[in-house]
């Protein structure tokens, strides 16, 4: 297994050029905004304001920016495909609708499709059927016909019979944002992130911190799993316990948040901060709290997962662990574009890359 280095800071990193590239990272770090922001410019301009516009667009004219794809149809050169896959509960898909439904894998999308037009391929998202025969079907259909030539799976456990019987046809599988020993993958320090914001309530002077897991029809993913094991580390660290009282879950929702906020609310043994799964049930959780006439942080501080665009919108700010996406999409297509070069090596390169904790104002309690 190997940690984060400077190489997975590099877009197109596997690829040969005595040139440097200049990639959307490049246009990011140059205009001081993120890689989402310069998406929006290229594809969506009317929904940036204008004096960001005017300042991305200033950049890509100076650095002669063009994305990869573009430049390729521009010279008629066939584009080559990577298949985005989705599995799982938590899934980016609605089962009707082709349109994602959740921010978050939003994000993973938007990050693996920029870090393969950098590469020079275009993504192909799709969520499989969820009978594995069917399944292995079609997606070997597309590799076969070279519809495709590789996978990024976003896939919630280990060992998913899909992926396990595709691997045996030799078909080229990269796992993003689970740890699969079998598989190359890229993911995050899931653990960590919860311990470090356990050290940030307690510093903060919490001392009844409650973890809300997310599931679907029961089931729990593996990121879940790592941050509630995290969370309890946290916690013996300082001796201190998880009352059986707060082992409540919400399903992804803001409406979920909300309800659960409200009804540990309620408990003779309130916790004084809340540690949600994700940034949509910490944010129904603080309309749910602001119901109830508590205040953030002052009565009890709240912190989400994911970091979204529209933290720093709410009231208060919310605390927020903010996940390396670009970095670990990049890393993702470059795993993959190594397994078609045949330069990967026999053991399954893994990439883990660390969090980071965004402080605002949901946990900043004030001192007298």
């Amino acid at each position: 297994m190997s940690v984060h280095s400077a190489r997975w800071g590099l877009s197109g990193a596997v690829m040969q050029s005595n040139v440097k590239r200049i990639t959307i990272r490049d246009v990011a770090d140059a205009a001081g905004v993120s890689f989402q922001t310069v998406s929006l410019v290229i594809n969506h301009p009317e929904k940036v304001a204008r004096k960001t516009l005017a300042r991305v667009q200033e950049v890509i004219r100076e650095l002669n920016f063009v994305p990869s794809v573009a430049a390729r149809a521009l010279r008629n050169i066939p584009t080559k495909t990577v298949a985005c896959l989705f599995f799982g509960e938590r899934s980016a898909y609605d089962d009707r609708s082709p349109q994602i439904q959740d921010t978050y894998w939003n994000n993973v999308v938007q990050a693996l499709g920029l870090a393969a037009d950098d590469a020079g391929y275009s993504l192909l998202q799709r969520k499989p059927s969820a009978r594995q025969a069917p399944a292995v079907e079609e997606i070997l259909d597309l590799y076969r016909s070279g519809s495709i030539v590789g996978i990024v799976a976003v896939v919630e456990q280990p060992d998913h019979p899909v992926l396990v019987e595709l691997s045996q046809h030799n078909v080229p599988i990269i796992l993003f944002g689970t740890m699969d020993p079998n598989f190359a993958y890229v993911a995050q320090t899931n653990r960590l992130a919860t311990a470090q914001i356990v050290d940030e309530l307690y510093n903060g002077g919490c001392r009844h911190i409650a973890f809300i897991a997310g599931e679907r029809n029961g089931h729990t993913n593996q990121d879940i799993q790592e941050r509630y094991l995290g969370y309890l580390e946290g916690l013996s660290k300082y001796g201190l316990s998880a009352d059986n009282s707060w082992n409540i879950a919400g399903d992804w929702s803001m409406a979920s948040g909300l309800q659960v906020a409200q009804r540990l609310s309620s408990l003779d043994r309130r916790p004084d901060a809340m540690i949600f799964s994700s940034d949509r049930m910490a944010l129904g959780a603080l309309k749910g709290l602001y119901d109830l006439g508590l205040h953030v942080p002052d009565d009890i501080c709240v912190v989400g997962f994911d970091n979204m665009q529209y933290d720093d919108f709410s009231i208060p700010t919310l605390t927020s662990v903010e996940s390396p996406l670009f970095d670990m999409a990049t890393a993702a297509i470059e795993l993959l574009l190594e397994k078609l070069a045949g330069t990967s090596g026999h053991e399954p390169a893994q990439v883990i890359f660390p969090t980071k904790l965004i402080t605002r104002n949901s946990t900043r309690r004030h001192r007298t």
